[in-house]
C-alpha cells in the first residue's frame, strides 16, 4: 500500500474513533450543566470522570494515531490499532463503570434526559470498543480485498473510493494557480523570511512585517495593494487580533481576505478570529500546498471582488450619466415620477412665466455657412443659454431651429418666477453681445417674448419621450417674441402685473397678436 493511501486510511480510522469520543466528552458536558442547574453538585464528581476519561481517550488517539507512526517499517494500521487498545482499556473501564453507577442513581434525578444521555454515554464507549476491533482486523496490505473486508459498515473501505476519485498533487498543482500581493506578518523574522523566500519564488509579490503597527503601516504604504494578508496573533507593540479589528474596522482595507497563522489552537482564539472577519484560520505549523490553496483562493476572491467592486463603480458613473442627460431633457421633478414607473404624467398650472428666444435674420446669414460651422455658432449660443438658465433656475424645455423655448414657475412662486425670466431674458441679451463680438461670419441679434399664465405639461411619446407644454399661453408667448424687436424684451401686460414696480415699462399700444387679437403689450426698457 503506497503512502497517501496508508495516511488517508490512518486519518478516516483516527476520524472513526474520535466520533464516539465526540458524543461522550458531549453528553457530559450537557448532563454537568444540568446538574449545575438543579443542585444535584453529588454527580458532578462521577459526570467529570467521564468526561475526563474521555479526554484521555482523545489524547490517546492523537499521540498513538498520528501519520508517524506509519514512519517506523515494523507498525501497521493493525498493530496501531492493537496498540490504542491497550491505551484504551483503563479510560473505557471508567465509562462504562461510572455510567453503570450513575444508571442506578436516576430515580432520584429529576432530569428529564438524565437516563438517555447516561446511555448513549455508554453505547458510545461499547460502539468505540467495536470500532478500534474493527481497525485491529483490518489487513491494510490486501487493497483488493479492502472494499469486501466488513469494516465499520464499511467506513474504511470508503476512503479506497474516495482516493480513486481525486487525483494526487503533482509538481504542476503546486504552484499557485492566481498571483497577487502579499503581506506577512509574525514577530519571528525567520518565518518571515521563510514566507517571503517561498512565496516570491511561487511568482507572489511580498511584504514583510514583524509587529502589528509595522503591518498598518506596509498596509497603508502599498502602493498596487494587498491582496491578502496572512497574520500572526502572539506579537509585541500590538498583536494580530487588534490588527485584525484594525483592518475590518477601516473602509479602505475591510475587503482583504486575512489568515490568520498561529500556534494557539483553542477555540475561543479561532472563534473570535472568525467572527470579526478573518477568512481562515490555520495553526502551526502548517501543511505548505494547503497555505498555497488557500492564499490562491482567497487573492482569486480579492480579484473578482475587485472586479465586481470596478463594474459597480462603471454601473455607477453609467447611471449618473443616464440620469444627468434624462435632467438635461427633462425637469427633476418629471424625472423622478418617469424613474418611479408612472407612464402618462400630465399636469395643469397656473402662472406659469414662459420665455421665446429668436435669432433675427439667422436662416438667410446661415445660407453662405458650412454646415459644421453653422453648428459650432447654434452650440455655442445655446450651451451659453443653458448655463443662464440653469444660473436664472428656469426650466429649458428645447429648442426649435434657432429658437430657445424655457419656462419658470412649474414650482416656484409666481413672482419670483417671472423675475427669474426677465433676469435670465437680460443675460441672454448681454451674451448675445459678447458671443457676436467674436463671429464674424454673421451678425447675431436676438428677440425675447415673455408671457404669464396657464399651460398644461406633460410627457409624450414612446422611443424618444419628450416634456412639453400646451395652451394659448405657450402661441402668446411665441407671438410676442415674433412681433418684438430686435435686441428687446416683449412682454405681456398680464407678465407687467406681476412684475409691478420691478422694471421699467415702454407701453406697445395695439399690438396684434396673431390668434389673439389686438392687446397692449410692453418692452422691457
Amino acid at each position: 500500500m503506497d503512502t497517501r493511501t496508508e495516511k488517508a486510511f490512518l486519518g478516516k480510522a483516527r476520524h472513526n474513533l474520535k466520533n464516539p469520543v465526540n458524543a461522550i466528552l458531549g453528553y457530559s458536558e450537557m448532563l454537568i450543566e444540568d446538574c449545575e442547574d438543579e443542585g444535584l453538585d453529588r454527580l458532578i464528581p462521577d459526570i467529570n470522570k467521564l468526561n475526563q476519561a474521555g479526554n484521555e481517550i482523545l489524547a490517546s488517539i492523537e499521540e498513538i494515531f498520528n501519520d508517524k507512526a506509519l514512519s517506523d517499517p515494523d507498525k501497521s494500521i493493525s498493530s496501531i490499532a492493537e496498540e490504542m487498545e491497550v491505551a484504551l482499556r483503563t479510560p473505557l473501564n471508567t465509562i462504562i463503570g461510572y455510567s453503570e453507577l450513575l444508571l442506578e442513581e436516576s430515580d432520584k434525578v429529576d432530569i428529564d434526559n438524565f437516563v438517555s444521555d447516561i446511555s448513549k454515554i455508554t453505547e458510545s464507549g461499547k460502539m468505540l470498543e467495536k470500532e478500534l476491533s474493527s481497525i485491529t482486523l483490518f489487513d491494510s496490505d490486501d487493497i483488493k480485498g479492502i472494499r469486501k473486508q466488513n469494516l465499520n459498515q464499511g467506513n474504511l473501505s470508503m476512503v479506497k473510493d474516495v482516493l480513486d476519485s481525486i487525483n494526487p498533487l503533482g509538481e504542476d498543482d503546486k504552484k499557485p494557480k492566481v498571483l497577487g500581493n502579499i503581506l506577512a506578518v509574525d514577530d519571528n523574522k525567520n518565518n518571515t523570511d521563510l514566507l517571503y523566500k517561498r512565496l516570491s519564488k511561487k511568482g507572489h509579490s511580498v511584504v514583510t512585517a514583524n509587529n502589528g503597527k509595522d503591518a498598518i503601516l506596509r498596509l497603508t504604504m502599498a502602493r498596487d495593494g494587498i491582496d491578502v494578508i496572512l497574520l500572526d496573533i502572539v506579537m509585541p507593540e500590538m498583536n494580530g487580533y487588534e490588527v485584525l479589528k484594525f483592518i475590518k474596522n477601516d473602509k479602505r482595507f475591510f475587503e482583504i481576505p486575512v489568515i490568520m497563522i498561529s500556534s494557539m489552537d483553542d477555540t475561543n482564539s479561532i472563534y473570535r478570529c472568525i467572527e470579526i472577519g478573518a477568512d481562515d484560520y490555520i495553526t502551526k505549523p502548517f501543511e505548505k500546498s494547503i497555505l498555497d490553496a488557500r492564499i490562491s483562493s482567497c487573492i482569486e476572491k480579492k480579484h473578482l471582488r475587485d472586479k465586481e467592486k470596478k463594474l459597480m463603480l462603471e454601473l455607477a458613473e453609467e447611471q449618473k450619466k443616464s440620469e444627468n442627460l434624462l435632467l438635461n431633457i427633462l425637469p427633476k421633478e418629471i424625472a423622478e415620477r418617469l424613474k418611479a414607473g408612472e407612464s402618462d404624467i400630465a399636469n395643469k398650472h397656473d402662472d406659469i412665466t414662459i420665455i421665446f428666444c429668436d435669432l433675427v435674420n439667422f436662416t438667410p446669414q446661415a445660407q453662405i455657412l458650412s454646415p459644421n460651422k453653422l453648428v459650432q455658432i447654434l452650440n455655442r449660443i445655446f450651451k451659453t443659454f443653458d448655463d443662464l438658465s440653469v444660473k436664472y433656475h428656469v426650466e429649458k424645455i428645447k429648442t426649435i431651429g434657432d429658437s430657445y423655448f424655457a419656462v419658470a414657475g412649474i414650482n416656484d412662486e409666481k413672482k419670483q418666477s417671472a423675475v427669474n425670466v426677465i433676469e435670465l431674458a437680460q443675460a441672454f441679451l448681454d451674451s448675445i453681445k459678447i458671443i457676436n463680438q467674436n463671429t464674424p461670419e454673421m451678425n447675431l441679434q436676438i428677440r425675447i417674448g415673455v408671457h404669464t399664465g396657464p399651460i398644461v405639461a406633460g410627457v409624450i411619446g414612446k422611443n424618444k419621450f419628450a416634456f412639453d407644454l400646451w395652451g394659448s399661453s405657450v402661441n402668446m408667448a411665441n407671438r410676442l417674441e415674433t412681433t418684438c424687436p430686435p435686441g428687446r424684451i416683449h412682454i405681456s401686460e398680464h407678465t407687467k402685473e406681476i412684475l409691478q414696480d420691478d422694471y421699467s415699462f415702454e407701453l406697445k399700444e395695439k399690438t396684434e397678436i396673431k390668434g389673439i387679437g389686438i392687446v397692449n403689450t410692453y418692452i422691457i426698457e
